[in-house]
């Protein structure tokens, strides 16, 4: 439950930054993200049994998968910038 709304805390900061973020916001979507994935491998190794693999699971489907939608972001923002100005 509270890994959960973590997770969706999270996210909710990370989409908000990248959206509403003005100047460094893939920065700091990266280190946001980054202490998440060290904190779920941290939960991970010190839950060394079956039930420990969720934490490696949430990891692998979420935290990795995002560093991906942050690139996208970022390609977005670079495409953004170096287009002049134009009416089209």
């Amino acid at each position: 439950m509270i890994t959960t709304l973590i997770l969706v805390l999270f996210t909710a900061a990370l989409i908000g930054v990248l959206i509403f973020g003005k100047k460094h916001e893939i920065l700091i979507a990266n280190l946001m993200n980054a202490m998440l994935f060290i904190g779920l491998a941290v939960a991970f190794g010190l839950n060394n049994n079956p039930s420990g693999l969720f934490y490696l699971t949430i990891a692998f489907y979420f935290v990795i998968p995002m560093y991906g939608v942050i690139g996208l972001f970022a390609v977005m923002k670079k495409s953004r910038t170096n287009k002049p100005d134009s009416l089209i």
